[in-house]
Order: structure tokens, then sequence, then C-alpha cells
């Protein structure tokens, strides 16, 4: 298929046969209607509160390509704008985070106060002889911002559903990791960020739903012993379910079936302190949430994505066609003392920073399957995403009565297929609502 003509996008996703057009991967038409049909409408991850624990507190992130900036101004209240002088449209904010009632504008000088308004102009009175119309020209607002116990999300499209309706069941499933514990979660000082020559969504569905790939990319750090396999018994890899949670959203999870198997699964460094939270856990969240489940990765729609149990999230911001940028933070339970904070942030770094050994490891596979999607010949194949077609579980609460979304086994690709048809039925449909944008 020659590249820019794609209509419709449903045509390049075929979930009857489980294959996939490999021109969404790179073709430049594409990526700029993902831009206006995806990162301006859907709600993106920006953060979370504890990033923000005091007044003027502020930190920097995108939407897409947008930059913004994150606030939380007077009277506690967060606010999200574009970082873009309504002047010239220079970044108006250039640190990564800080403490700031004010933005100026190092251009020529335009100041923001930290809840968006236009406070000042040089020469206001001298060359714009005092009718420039200062209120309407402030920082460009998000759209809705809104936080799911303490993780921030935003959205530029005015027309967008609430917050709770798009993560729907992913919320309810959320709670494995962001409220097992009285008090929540807290993000770790320090934003881990590089730059992969990859399409954004190459990462995105690995997350979702690739357990597949994990005995082969990353056989030879459990092989030598560095990721702890000792402790997990024969089976691993292949008992527990892919959960699709709606809307494009999922994650993969194994299962227990009582407390002895929780703790088999727990990673070594972490089992005394699993087998400290369990039971508070247990009696939060119940049987299913609290001692069953044991999730290992999720997305949510469309670049937000988690490495369950080692407390790692982090966003997929696209970068063009060909290139994505990662960033990553640790996150721990509010009530973890110092050492397992301390031992999550060390796992992190050797595992999952820019040089650990996994991430090492899938930024190839994301590279190469990018590289392929770009020559002529290779993007007239389609790309096979069949595995377990036709044997989801019928009925979910066979599995257990509380079972939400639709459910397969651990090695299926159900949730990739469901990603990609969210991001055909989006790319198809009406443009957002952006308001105030006059193009």
């Amino acid at each position: 298929m020659e590249q820019g003509a794609h209509p419709h996008f449903d045509h390049l996703i075929d979930l009857t046969k489980g294959e996939i057009n490999r021109s969404i991967f790179s073709d430049p038409a594409i990526y700029q209607q993902e831009l206006k049909q995806i990162f301006a409408r859907c709600w993106l991850f920006l953060g979370h509160e504890t990033q923000l624990p005091e007044e003027n507190d502020f930190f920097t992130a995108y939407m897409g390509e947008d930059p913004v900036i994150v606030t939380r101004h007077s009277g506690g209240q967060i606010g999200a704008f574009l970082n873009m002088c309504r002047h010239r449209g220079n970044r108006v904010c250039r640190a990564d985070s800080g403490n700031q009632r004010m933005f100026t504008c190092p251009f020529h000088g335009w100041t923001f106060a930290n809840n968006g308004n236009l406070k000042t102009v040089p020469g206001y009175k001298q060359v714009y002889h005092e009718k420039l119309d200062m209120e309407s020209h402030g920082l460009v607002p998000v759209a809705q911002i809104d936080s799911y116990k303490g993780m921030i999300f935003a959205t530029f499209d005015a027309s967008a559903p609430s917050l709770e309706d798009y993560l729907g069941d992913m919320a309810w499933y959320l709670d494995m990791a962001v409220d097992r514990r009285e008090g929540g979660i807290v993000f770790l000082p320090g934003t881990h960020k590089w730059r992969i020559k990859c399409n954004w969504k190459f990462p995105v569905d690995n997350f979702i739903g690739d357990s597949y790939h994990g005995p082969v990319s990353h056989g030879s750090a459990w092989e030598s012993g560095f990721e702890g396999m000792p402790r997990r018994k024969k089976g691993y890899g292949y008992e527990g379910f892919q959960i699709n949670a709606g809307n494009g959203h999922g994650f993969g999870a194994r299962w227990a079936e009582n407390e002895e198997q929780v703790y088999e699964m727990a990673l070594p460094e972490f089992l005394a302190y699993e087998q400290d939270r369990f039971p508070e856990t247990h009696a939060r969240l119940g049987d299913l949430r609290g001692m069953h489940l044991s999730p290992m990765h999720a997305s949510i729609f469309p670049n937000f994505s988690m490495l369950w149990q080692s407390g790692n999230m982090r966003v997929w911001h696209p970068r063009g066609v060909n290139e994505t940028e990662g960033w990553s933070w640790c996150f721990v339970d509010k009530k973890a003392d110092q050492d397992h904070r301390d031992m999550v942030r060390i796992h992190d770094l050797q595992r999952h920073g820019t040089s650990g050994t996994w991430e090492q490891d899938d930024v190839d596979n994301w590279v190469q399957s990018t590289l392929s999607s770009r020559g002529y010949v290779g993007r007239q194949f389609t790309q096979n995403l069949s595995m377990g077609m036709d044997h989801e579980i019928e009925d979910p609460t066979s599995i257990h009565p509380d079972m939400r979304g639709r459910v397969a086994g651990f090695q299926n690709e159900i949730n990739q297929r469901q990603l990609y048809a969210r991001w055909a039925h989006l790319m198809d449909g009406d443009a957002p609502v952006v308001q105030g944008a006059t193009a």
C-alpha cells in the first residue's frame, strides 16, 4: 500500500485474521493524523500529585508533541497549560520542575502567572498603546484535567468523556498498584528520559500484552540469575491471564491460588515487604485483586505503561514517526519504609533504567521492528497478531465472580488486537474539540 493513502483506518487492522498493515508504523501522514486524532483527544498521563507537594510547585511534560506545564497554583488547585508564549510561541519554561509563581518568556519578556493568566507585557503602554487584550492571551489551558488516586491525566479535547469513563474497568484493576495500602503511592524523585529510534506504538504494544517475548528476549538475564528466576516455579511464563479492560487498555497477570503462591512470584529482594503488606492488601481489595491476580505489565491507551511488580510507570512520547522518547518513574506504597524504597530504586536502575538490562533487550527489538516497517517491500507484508484468536475465555466470571473485562490466557495477543482496534476507531472518528483553536 502506498504511503499517505489511507482514507479509512479500519482497513489497516483486520481483526478477523489478526493482521495489521505495517504502514501504521512508518507512514508520516498517519503519524500526523495520530497527533490530531489520538494525542489531542485522549486522556494522557502527566505525572503524580506527589511531584507537586507544595503550592507553586510545577513540572513540565508533553501531550503528544505539545509541551505543557503542570502547576499547583494558589489554593492547591492543579492545572496544565500549553508551554507556549502567545506572542511568538516560545516555551515560557525550560526547567523540568521547580517552584515558581510566574513564568517569563525569555524571548520578549511576556510574563504569565502559574494559573495561566498573562500578567505583564513589556511596552504595554508604549508600543501596544494599552490595546492588547491581556485576558485572551494567557497560556492555553488543557480542556480537562483530573486525577485518579493521585495520578494526573489531562486532555485537550473538550468533548472527551470524563476520566472515570475513559479508564472504565482499568481503574478498578489499577487499584492493585495505586491503592493496595492506606495512603496510596508516591513517586520517588527523578525522571529517566531517553530517545529510541522506534515508532511509539511498539513499546505500548510490548507492555500491554507481550508476555511471549520475555523468555526469549530476556532469557540471558534470567539464565544468569540476574532477574531472580530461581524463586519462580515450573510453568512460569504460561500461567495467568491477559485482561482487556476496554477502551484500548489492558494488562497481563499471573495467577496465584493462595497466599504462598503470591510469595513464590515475588521478586527475591521484595519478598519480605510482600509478606508484610499482604494482609492489608487482601483486606482492602478482596480475594481477586488482593491475592489471586499478580499483575506484571500494562498499558493504558494511548501511551502510558506500567511494570506492576517492579514499581515502574512510564510514558512513550512520540517524537516523529520513527522516534520515541521514554519517560520513566519509580513508585512505591506511601507506607513503604526507606529500605524498601531504596531496593525499588536500585531494582529499577538495574532493570528498567536507561542502561538497564531489560531496557536494552527491549529497545533493540522495537528499533528493528520499526526499521522493517519502512522499506517498500517490508511494508507490503502484514504484522501477525493472531496468537490465541478464538481462544478467549467465554465467561470470565467462571474464573472468579469479580473478574471484569475480556480475558484470555497469559500467552495471547488479545490486548494488542484491542489496542489497534481502538486506535483505528479513534483515527476514523470525529476530530477533537480544541477550544480556541482556529485551524
